[in-house]
């Protein structure tokens, strides 16, 4: 069974050839091709692609030879950058893999076993389990939904968005935010995640993992690039494709949700890729905004619609 990372550069490919290069929202194919990234790595590259300084911090640290497993001052560093962006956690751990994260969130909950990583309610494309009857704990909340990832602009979509949560499940998923798992705004780290805690009573939060000096220090600035950008990007920015992509998507903030069937969606990516967007190949992550994009981007969206019931 081919993956969805399988199929997303194989598809890319079959159409457009490789990348040469990436800069802000834009692909540069070998063959002269300018495609739009609205799957920016999950959100991975949500800055743009070359927008950070992030790189240039990597590669000072590697030539000053600071790449073992010995103590730095990078790891408080990282430290502070976290806390600068969600204040109200009292601890940030970083693990080298999402299971080693999702064994520390379970952890942390008490849980029976590894604790999957979620989406906050507004961004919850599945079908809800919660019906009036269901027994609406913790742990359910946990086995089914997972602990939310933390995104940013998504604070202000809950005053644009037309979606209802009933009271209940805000509440239980306020207690499964306790912790959060923020995934690091570097587009070319991919395995590690970072997990801010609150410290409560009875609950043990883990320690983390050996991160090496480059890339603690390269994804502080990352945060500190996402810190000083988050007030430049606001609802007036995302709302100005919304022309072409409400037809296909309920928009977030940033954030798309799709409108096309789950079992059509794979030959919607690939109706995207031929007009020269590409979106996210994986139906329960959202796409995003293109930051730094036009209304001509989406033109040949527009001129050549995707059909579809729902």
């Amino acid at each position: 069974m081919k993956t969805t990372q399988y199929w997303y550069c194989a598809d890319f490919e079959d159409k457009h050839g490789t990348i040469q290069r990436a800069r802000g929202c834009y692909l540069y194919t070998r063959s002269g091709r300018r495609v739009v990234d609205m799957y920016q790595e999950a959100g991975r590259a949500i800055l743009g692609w070359g927008n950070s300084k992030a790189s240039t911090v990597f590669k000072n640290i590697m030539n000053r030879g600071l790449t073992g497993t010995f103590p730095t001052d990078y790891g408080p560093q990282l430290e502070r950058s976290v806390k600068a962006l969600l204040p109200e956690y009292d601890h940030i751990r970083w693990y080298n893999s999402l299971v080693s994260a999702q064994t520390a969130l379970a952890q942390y909950f008490n849980f029976w076993t590894e604790i999957p990583l979620g989406e906050h309610p507004l961004l919850d494309t599945s079908e809800s389990p919660f019906t009036e009857d269901y027994d609406l704990t913790l742990d359910n909340w946990l086995a089914k939904k997972g602990v939310p990832r933390w995104r940013p602009w998504l604070d202000e979509a809950w005053f644009t968005s037309w979606q209802e949560i009933p009271q209940q499940v805000m509440e239980i998923n306020e207690k499964a935010q306790t912790a959060i798992v923020v995934v690091p705004p570097l587009p070319w780290v991919k395995s590690y995640y970072l997990v801010a805690f609150t410290e409560m009573e009875g609950r043990f939060i883990p320690p983390s993992d050996v991160l090496l000096p480059p890339v603690m220090a390269s994804t502080a600035r990352a945060i500190y690039d996402l810190i000083a950008e988050m007030p430049n990007r606001s609802e007036k920015d995302w709302c100005r494709f919304d022309f072409v992509v409400k037809k296909y998507w309920d928009r977030r903030g940033p954030y798309l949700l799709p409108k096309v069937p789950q079992s059509r969606y794979r030959e919607f990516f690939d109706h995207c890729l031929d007009c020269g967007i590409v979106i996210s190949p994986n139906y329960r992550v959202p796409s995003i905004i293109p930051w730094g994009a036009n209304e001509g981007d989406f033109s040949q969206l527009k001129k050549n619609p995707f059909s579809f019931e729902f």
